[in-house]
């Protein structure tokens, strides 16, 4: 829809593009990108108000590449420009109607008014025709400042005033290229234009060179109707302009920032920073004592540190890295699963501080996966905390130019390395850089969250309290695999293997991953947690506030954690089908897990609404993986599939990635169980309740603010509505034979800790009298739970868990401290203790055993 005005204007553009035209535009912006999410919005907008389109610094260029591509994209294209003349591209046809109008107004003594005065602009505005804004343009400032020309965000503040239909300025800039900014020689300014205000020659050469990489990013839109009825009715109308355009301008360049990130200082540049602060210098002369000799040493050896430490970031690495990665991922992955608008929030919130990326640590790719769908989306690379064991060459050079720093593992006596990492982190947040670290530490051997490190948050919470910068955005992800790549190495590790160092040949030996697929990879985020925000409404101390952040960021991790359907089906067989089953009893095992989990609010993998097919899928997938064998029936009923016991332990793995939904349950149903058809009281499940949290609290991560009481009671209300039990009229709960039959499905998911925690135990008992040493421990462990296993003693083999043993000989040591004393009457109480603990265990695990058969 076209204004009424008749009067014909330089500053439109709504022509089809003659055919040389056409042909210079398409070569130039068919690559533009722009994110598809957008296009509804836009469309959105257009349906409900008037878009104008706000870009810093305003050209012809610009204007034609936001009109062409939009256009082409059958989104509302901007077909007025505030500012602009459009005179060398507009059709001869319209140039004559121009000039045939100024030469008319000119013969009547009057001149020809602007789009202002004759209300083109306003008819525009009033029909929905999109415009665009150039927020900073000399000519138009001159026109405004010294001529008294109406100023264009003044003149949209006055239109919306008389009008319903709402305004939006959508903030949007183009980025050429990914490359991050350094400061520019004054000699490229000159002949070129500054690359924040390229010129037509540096414009063209950048879309010819980097057509593939350009692309449109748009900001959050401004609803003026809305801004105006926010405001003091006598605010003045200028003082709205200004700060809006202001607004705006910031909105750009923080949307520029996101993307390509701060002013790029160079590595040296960042080492002087390091090295020359004061409590770097007194470290030094600490150290030093005096010595001047010692001194040269000890500041060789600071540098040392800095370069052993820091990362060394290159836009062609990361380039040339990336493409590799989308080769790789095409060979060993069947997709990486991320939801759109997730990212979406992730820019938005990118706007407001520094990104800190806290993901789930499972695999080697995890970083890789990541970062490549940052890069993808146009989010600014993370500097990455990479253990010092990935410096192997050539690894480490390549990682290290992709943007990882590398961290010792332990910084025990070692007090000029911390102070010279601590400062370099300090630094790297100064300077506006996201940062990107596990939480974990080192990977998960069990599938399950390993419980957060502090040190490294530690050092990043101190950093913003010491004024480092504004904020500090925490974003957690959870990254889950169909199938981790590391499966067979990690299970060597869980049978006590030693973990084996990386290396050039574990790169060369890898050419086996690209044989096999190894299914989706799944990335979803939590909730970002802002830490002013977060310190603000935090009571506690420094320490406190740290642990409670941790527990925070874990917990967002979890609930992010997508159910995939290899998830679900090995719960499904480690909980109820460890002996066979046919494939319609473990769907409807499977069913009964699903719905559980769905009332725990878990995300679903996409491929789980058609939970028969699902399990169908991964059975077959499972066959192939020689996880899962079959019996073909004779009488041609349905087939009896099972799992070999040493298989179970690859199962065990993807069974605990969400077992963290139903842990709470798991504990009450095996608390029930344990008391076989005898009513249990409330007081009684909940005592067991905080005996099992207290044992496993090096599993997992409770949350210690909820009252153990309300837990209880919520677990039991589900196990009431799924008729599992029933209340007595003296309020204790007794089981029903569907809860007999259906309540091992929760037992036993935790059921595998207890075991090994017994095994532990016993082990402890066994070596009494004897040399303790923590190795020797752990063989014992291992070798006693083998033999439990084949004595029938416990059920799951997955028990036999060097990760787990490691846990609970923490776990006892710490509960039990007398084992460790030399004093007879200390030592007989503590081995006294120590089989009570061992007989609880048993009397927990031991419910009968036709339970749920």
């Amino acid at each position: 829809m076209q204004p009424k005005t008749k009067i014909p204007y330089t500053c439109a553009f709504d022509f089809k593009p003659g055919f040389f035209l056409t042909a210079y535009l398409y070569r130039l912006f068919r690559h533009m990108k722009f994110g598809q999410d957008v296009s509804e919005e836009l469309r959105r907008l257009h349906r409900d108000g008037t878009l104008v389109y706000a870009v810093k610094y305003g050209s012809r260029l610009d204007f034609l590449l936001y009109h062409y591509r939009f256009r082409s994209a059958r989104i509302p294209h901007p077909a007025i420009a505030f500012g602009l003349n459009f005179s060398p591209l507009l059709p001869l046809s319209h140039l004559f109607k121009v000039a045939k109008s100024r030469v008319s107004h000119y013969f009547r003594g009057q001149g020809l008014p602007g789009p202002y005065e004759s209300g083109y602009f306003k008819e525009a505005l009033t029909a929905g025709v999109p415009f665009l804004l150039p927020l900073v343009d000399p000519r138009s400032f001159r026109r405004e400042f010294v001529h008294e020309e109406k100023d264009s965000i003044l003149f949209l503040l006055e239109t919306q005033k008389e009008s319903d239909r709402p305004i939006y300025l959508v903030p949007q800039l183009v980025l050429y290229r990914r490359a991050p900014e350094r400061d520019p020689s004054a000699l490229s300014n000159i002949l070129f234009g500054a690359k924040d205000n390229a010129g037509l020659i540096r414009k063209t050469a950048l879309l010819l060179r980097y057509r593939r990489e350009a692309f449109i990013d748009f900001g959050a839109p401004l609803d003026l109707k809305a801004y105006l009825a926010n405001q003091p009715p006598d605010r003045p109308l200028e003082e709205m302009a200004f700060e809006i355009r202001h607004r705006l301008v910031e909105a750009i360049d923080a949307q520029k920032r996101v993307v390509l990130g701060p002013i790029l200082k160079s590595r040296q540049q960042l080492k002087e920073i390091v090295l020359k602060d004061p409590e770097i210098t007194r470290t030094i002369d600490r150290l030093s004592k005096g010595d001047p000799k010692k001194r040269k040493q000890t500041r060789k050896k600071a540098g040392d540190y800095f370069d052993e430490i820091a990362a060394d970031y290159n836009i062609a690495y990361v380039q040339l890295f990336h493409r590799s990665l989308g080769w790789l991922w095409n060979r060993i992955f069947e997709g990486i699963d991320v939801v759109g608008t997730e990212l979406s929030a992730l820019r938005n919130w990118a706007r407001h501080g520094t990104m800190i990326y806290v993901p789930s640590h499972k695999s080697h790719v995890d970083y890789l996966v990541l970062n490549d769908i940052l890069y993808r989306n146009n989010l600014y690379l993370p500097r990455i905390a990479a253990g010092k064991n990935l410096a192997f060459w050539p690894m480490g050079h390549i990682f290290r130019k992709s943007g990882a720093f590398f961290i010792r593992r332990s910084f025990q006596g070692a007090r000029l390395y911390s102070k010279v990492f601590s400062r370099y982190i300090k630094a790297l947040i100064e300077e506006g850089y996201p940062i990107e670290f596990f939480l974990e530490g080192g990977r998960s051997r069990s599938g399950k969250l390993v419980l957060p490190k502090t040190g490294f948050l530690n050092l990043l919470v101190q950093a913003f309290r010491e004024g480092a910068c504004d904020d500090l955005i925490f974003v957690p992800a959870a990254i889950t695999y169909d199938r981790i790549l590391e499966e067979k190495s990690m299970l060597k590790e869980v049978e006590g293997g030693e973990k084996e160092s990386e290396n050039l040949k574990q790169i060369l030996e890898a050419r086996r991953f690209l044989k096999r697929k190894y299914g989706k990879v799944y990335i979803r985020f939590g909730t970002p947690v802002p830490l002013r925000e977060y310190l603000a409404s935090y009571e506690g101390g420094h320490g406190q506030a740290v642990d409670n952040l941790a527990y925070l960021l874990v917990k967002e991790i979890n609930g992010a954690t997508l159910v995939t359907p290899l998830a679900l089906v090995a719960s499904a067989i480690l909980s109820k089908h460890r002996r066979g089953f046919s494939q319609s009893e473990l769907t409807a095992t499977a069913k009964v897990i699903k719905e559980f989990l769905k009332t725990q609010g878990a995300p679903m993998a996409s491929t789980l609404q058609d939970t028969n097919q699902a399990v169908a899928d991964t059975l077959n997938l499972l066959q192939s993986w020689k996880v899962v064998d079959f019996l073909e029936d004779i009488g041609g009923s349905e087939r009896f599939y099972f799992v070999e016991d040493e298989k179970k332990k690859e199962l065990e793995y993807y069974k605990n990635s969400i077992i963290h939904f139903s842990i709470s349950h798991a504990f009450v149903a095996i608390s029930l169980l344990a008391r076989g058809k005898e009513p249990v009281a409330a007081p009684t499940l909940e005592t067991d309740y905080r005996f099992l949290q207290n044992l496993l609290r090096y599993e997992f991560l409770f949350d210690t603010e909820t009252d153990v009481a309300l837990t209880v009671r919520r677990c039991l209300n589900f196990f009431i509505d799924s008729a599992c039990i029933a209340p007595e009229p003296s309020g204790a709960m007794k089981l029903t034979m569907v809860g007999f039959d259906q309540l091992p499905i929760w037992a036993a998911l935790v059921k595998t800790f207890l075991e090994a925690y017994w095994i532990a135990t016993r082990a402890f008992l066994k070596r009494e009298g004897k040399a303790r040493k923590r190795a020797e421990l752990l063989k014992t462990m291992n070798y006693q739970g083998r033999q439990f296993h084949k004595l029938g003693l416990i059920d799951h083999v997955e028990a036999v868990s060097q990760i787990t043993f490691q846990n609970a000989f923490q776990l006892i040591h710490e509960q039990i401290p007398g084992l460790k004393t030399k004093d007879e009457k200390a030592r007989a109480s503590a081995l006294k203790e120590l089989g009570d603990l061992s007989q609880r265990l048993y009397d927990l695990l031991k419910y009968p055993q036709w339970v749920g058969a």
